[in-house]
């Protein structure tokens, strides 16, 4: 799908801008602005929906209905286990 392109001029840190198509692996200075400005409302859209999620009370545990705290408890303990590099 294309999108309508605009000019438009705006005042910005040359180096940067050299910088990001090295740094995105772009073909131009304006693709990289673009997926910047579009990764950057990407986060914001996320970040509204995680803000309306804690409004809302946040996510419910599923699992805790399902299972007793003991069974949790053994659960959480394997991935504990199994989790030795460090990453989640």
């Amino acid at each position: 799908m294309r999108r309508a392109l605009t000019r438009t001029n705006l005042l910005l840190e040359s180096g940067k801008v050299q910088q990001l198509p090295k740094t995105l692996h772009s073909r131009s200075n304006s693709e990289a602005v673009r997926r910047v400005i579009e990764e950057r409302l990407a986060v914001e859209a996320g970040l509204g929906a995680l803000r309306t999620l804690r409004e809302l009370g946040g996510p419910e545990d599923v699992l805790r209905a399902c299972f007793s705290e003991k069974e949790m408890t053994r659960f959480r303990s394997g991935i504990s286990e199994n989790n030795t590099s460090g990453r989640t």
